[in-house]
């Protein structure tokens, strides 16, 4: 960690140095930059992403590695609107003394219709090279699709006008998951900024532009004191705690928050939304109920043989080793770590965790932290992890109201609202998932998060 720190500082002293003049820059190759890639695949599996990717090169810089279509262009795909959208890239090597490689998730896939790897230096093609026959994508036909958000927060970002930035970013983010198709969204929590009404009425109004269904579970700002159980009920999953409850809700708690939905469009998954009910990261104080984990233990074991998506807010931290490299924190260049998971050592988060050790057919949608996707550079396991098949697979699921970043030119952590907004679309298949990153702002998918989860 030391000698990474100063290989950083001395970077960030000799950028600072070109920047002001004082030293001139690196010169490109008189005959232009010039660069090779070789991904070597772990595993010969349709679709599997994970492996090595390493360039070689005549000049130190960082290279992406993009995934193209037969001919070699950059990957795109349609929305069923009709839509173009483009694919990020998939992997950034920085070169250092002509050589430099990288490491992909071992749970990254391949989007559908990619045939060719191709290596870039800022907008000019480097190199291009065939995908192997046996990890070229074949995922059949997609049984449905939904949508997976979190830390909307309405009444906590704003304009230099005093204009509430959700109001741009929760609209484009639905408007987008809606050219996708989907059929239902699940929101991870944190509606609100303080429970103020306002959020939850805001939250309802861009809802009900649209025909599929959007429900959500309580966060910890939900927990706060402007918080009403009266507004909450009257404008998130409208209609679930009535007698006149919408079709596919199967269960209700009785503390009228969490409940199961599988309805027609869902192909026969189970949707769980769990709410935390006290906005409380310390030692003894429970997050949630001793009754609802009951509840929620129950219907874990009734749906067992279903593939059920867990909504809840709060992410885990890890089981064993560093835990400020747990699923959902970042360690940063500056040796700075960032601690805000469901308290570990607590009596509800331990039993949540046996839970989530005991039902791998569970997928975990978890938000609170707002790391930006890309932030997986400080944690491999920040956007998805299973650790090592001991657990459900848990998924991160970025703010769509401020993604965070870091650098070691900000080591503190950076919101980002009005410029970045970030969710999942995620494709169902009979025997596994794909969860897609997206960037709502730029409308594209975010090709170093996108994931392939099997059934378990």
């Amino acid at each position: 960690m030391i000698v990474n720190f100063m290989q950083k500082l001395i970077a960030l002293i000799l950028s600072a140095l070109i920047s002001a003049g004082i030293i001139a820059p690196v010169p490109i190759p008189s005959d232009g930059v010039k660069a090779n890639a070789n991904f070597v695949f772990a595993r010969e599996e349709a679709g599997s992403a994970e492996g090595t990717a390493m360039v070689t090169a005549n000049f130190d810089a960082t290279y992406e590695l993009y995934w193209g279509d037969a001919q070699g262009n950059k990957l795109t795909t349609s929305s069923p609107s009709g839509k173009t959208v483009p694919y990020s890239w998939f992997a950034q090597v920085d070169v250092k003394k002509g050589k430099g490689e990288h490491e992909t998730n071992s749970f990254l896939a391949i989007p559908d219709g990619a045939e060719t790897i191709l290596l870039y230096y800022q907008d000019k093609l480097l190199d291009t090279d065939k995908i192997p026959e046996e990890n070229i994508p074949d995922y059949g036909d997609m049984t449905y699709s939904f949508g997976s958000l979190s830390d909307v927060h309405f009444g906590r970002y704003f304009d230099d006008e005093g204009n509430d930035w959700s109001d741009t970013s929760y609209p484009q983010a639905l408007n987008f998951l809606d050219d996708m198709g989907v059929s239902i969204v699940g929101v991870s929590g944190d509606l609100s900024y303080e429970g103020e009404t306002s959020s939850y009425e805001s939250f309802h109004k861009y809802n009900d532009q649209h025909d599929f269904n959007i429900f959500a579970c309580k966060g910890n700002h939900d927990c706060r004191d402007k918080f009403n159980y009266d507004s909450w009920k009257a404008n998130v999953n409208v209609g679930v705690f009535s007698d006149n409850k919408p079709a596919g809700v199967l269960d209700v708690a009785d503390n009228g928050y969490d409940f199961v939905y599988s309805g027609e469009e869902t192909n026969g998954d189970v949707f769980i939304f769990f709410s935390q009910v006290k906005d409380a990261y310390v030692p003894f104080i429970q997050i949630v109920t001793d009754e609802q984990q009951d509840w929620l233990e129950a219907m874990l074991e009734k749906y067992k043989d279903k593939r059920v998506y867990l909504y809840f807010h709060t992410f885990l931290n890890a089981p064993k080793g560093n835990p400020f490299l747990g699923e959902g924190n970042i360690y940063n260049d500056w040796g700075l770590f960032y601690t805000i998971p469901y308290f570990k050592g607590n009596k509800d988060e331990r039993r949540f965790r046996k839970l989530l050790e005991k039902y791998h057919n569970v997928v975990f949608f978890n938000g609170h932290s707002h790391w930006a996707y890309h932030m997986e550079c400080y944690n491999p396991d920040l956007n998805i992890s299973d650790y090592d098949g001991t657990t459900a697979t848990m998924v991160h699921v970025s703010s769509s109201a401020a993604p965070r970043t870091t650098s070691f030119t900000h080591p503190t952590k950076k919101s980002n609202p009005g410029t970045m907004s970030e969710g999942i679309y995620v494709q169902a298949y009979k025997d596994f998932i794909i969860t897609n990153g997206c960037d709502f702002v730029n409308g594209q998918f975010l090709a170093y998060a996108i994931y392939k989860i099997n059934n378990r």
